[in-house]
């Protein structure tokens, strides 16, 4: 079964890509800003996490392999499932969800319908957890 919901096209990141690339310049590195704002927001509040949806396990990846301390509990098949081609374009897939998703809604949810048969239960003990 293939899970479309909530994915970005990527002609659409790619363009959004541009934007940023051009923003900052063309000799600066995206990942490193992308993954520091990412960071950024997750030590004022553990639980914004929730904002990714279900680029969170894929933004979780990009953060430990970056050396962020978001703990080691993983997701890999829904880390694969929402993993663009780039980490860049998976940060921006999940930022533009959480933009998305808080003008839709105005709240965060950890529930998400993928398909008619699949449901997405958002829970990362190491980011609800108390330590």
């Amino acid at each position: 079964m293939t899970i479309t919901a909530f994915k970005m096209d990527p002609a659409y990141l790619q363009a959004k890509q541009a934007e940023y690339q051009q923003q900052v310049g063309a000799d600066k590195a995206l990942l490193p800003i992308f993954v520091a704002q990412t960071a950024k927001v997750l030590t004022r509040d553990k639980k914004q996490y929730l904002r990714y949806g279900p680029y969170w396990w894929a933004v979780k990846r990009i953060l430990i392999e970056q050396g962020v301390g978001v703990g080691t509990y993983q997701e890999p098949i829904w880390a694969n499932e929402y993993a663009c081609e780039m980490p860049e374009l998976t940060l921006i897939a999940a930022w533009e969800f959480s933009d998305d998703s808080s003008g839709t809604w105005g709240v965060q949810t950890r529930e998400y319908d993928l398909t008619d048969d699949i449901t997405l239960l958002l829970y990362d003990p190491d980011m609800e957890e108390q330590k």
